[in-house]
């Protein structure tokens, strides 16, 4: 008699997706990529892979960006015009204005400049990784009633920083190629002249490609996490938008 064999073959849902196949799923299928995610045990590499590219990236960023002279002027000029505007509200002495503008040891394109720009950089984007991965985390939790770990929401975050890294290097060749460190794939490319003290321009600065597609992939991400509908993700994705622009751009806290 002919022995039967019991063995299951791997489900194709089990299946471990490679470094290339996440990478390529993440433009060109997410639903398929996340499915497989939700499905499938922690990996760490999800998160910490996109993670040391996207600082990579960042660091690239602030050396190839800050060492041309435009650049180096926009900023100064930016620096010179929030000083006067503290020497104006009494905040700040003339002489101590003074004293900022000349004594700065961190001028920008000297070499400390960039150093803490790096580091700076750096933060920020570990910042936005793991801060970003809590509140969507602490939204499927009270909004969804979702059961998901904080570490697989990390992975779908993670993932998806792979779309800002991309636009991360599209907006280095902008302000490389029109010598603005405004020139972002937003609406504010629309803006003559960009004031970042201007609530209109910065809100046109908040307009940006790059965070929709970057939101609207953590959306089908968290949908298939938190087994919901892609729309009610998108929508809460809205709504944080929303919240985290009126905060930054209306109320005054951004920079």
């Amino acid at each position: 008699m002919d022995e039967v064999n019991t063995t299951q073959p791997p489900s194709e849902e089990g299946a471990q997706m490679s470094f290339t196949d996440k990478l390529m799923n993440v433009f060109s299928a997410p639903g398929e990529l996340f499915e497989s995610v939700a499905k499938s045990e922690k990996q760490n590499s999800n998160w910490s892979i996109p993670l040391v590219l996207s600082m990579l990236i960042s660091v690239v960023f602030v050396l190839a960006v800050f060492s041309q002279q435009p650049i180096q002027d926009q900023i100064r000029d930016q620096t010179e015009k929030s000083i006067e505007k503290r020497v104006a509200e009494g905040k700040m002495t003339q002489e101590q204005a003074d004293m900022a503008m000349s004594k700065n040891p961190a001028q920008p394109g000297s070499p400390l400049f960039m150093i803490f720009g790096s580091v700076g950089a750096l933060i920020f984007v570990a910042i936005t990784l793991f801060g970003l991965a809590l509140v969507f985390w602490l939204a499927g939790k009270w909004v969804f009633k979702s059961a998901a770990t904080y570490s697989k929401v990390l992975e779908v975050v993670g993932l998806s920083m792979y779309i800002s890294a991309l636009m991360a290097i599209v907006t280095l060749l902008l302000v490389m190629a029109m010598g603005s460190l405004y020139a972002t794939p937003s609406l504010a490319l629309a803006v003559s002249h960009y004031d970042p003290m201007d609530k209109l321009d910065k809100f046109l600065g908040a307009v940006n490609i790059g965070t929709f597609w970057f939101l609207a992939i953590v959306a089908i991400g968290l949908a298939k996490l938190f087994s919901v509908t892609t729309v009610k993700t998108m929508t809460v994705m809205a709504v944080l938008w929303a919240l985290w622009t009126a905060v930054t751009v209306f109320a005054g806290f951004g920079m």
